[in-house]
């Protein structure tokens, strides 16, 4: 029985080192990495349509939970969108086929389970801000 117990020990000691994660010389250098930047926040806007005519269009999202929804519709380059989302569930869409006029939006959304929708552009819209903060909220825009 003590026989059958030692060879036990030996089996399950090898085992481990056998399952333990292999090194390297970056090992160290990517740990650091992710160790420095886990709370650091993220940076949505580097460059813009504004200042880079020739970008095109741009999208920066930065989600933070579970289950955050983006749906953004535009034939239109040069748009830039902006949407933070901190929560829940949260959900943004915007639907833009027809205008001719390059369109930056912000949006951000706090909480959980918030929606919001943008049909269509007009002059009202150009540069608009949106901020959702609560629960349950829902906002739709339609514009002709």
């Amino acid at each position: 029985m003590k026989k059958l117990f030692t060879n036990f020990i030996l089996i399950f000691a090898f085992s481990v080192t056998i399952v333990a994660q292999q090194t390297d010389d970056n090992t160290l250098a990517i740990n650091q990495y992710f160790q420095v930047n886990v709370n650091k926040p993220v940076e949505a806007k580097l460059v813009s349509p504004k200042t880079n005519p020739y970008m095109g269009s741009y999208v920066g999202i930065v989600q933070n939970g579970i289950d955050n929804n983006n749906n953004i519709n535009s034939l239109q380059t040069g748009d830039e969108q902006i949407v933070s989302q901190s929560g829940q569930k949260n959900n943004y869409e915007f639907y833009n086929y027809y205008s001719n006029e390059n369109s930056s939006m912000q949006v951000i959304q706090e909480g959980n389970l918030n929606s919001v929708q943008v049909f269509g552009e007009n002059s009202l819209m150009k540069d608009a801000k949106i901020n959702q903060k609560g629960n349950f909220k829902a906002l739709i825009i339609k514009n002709y």
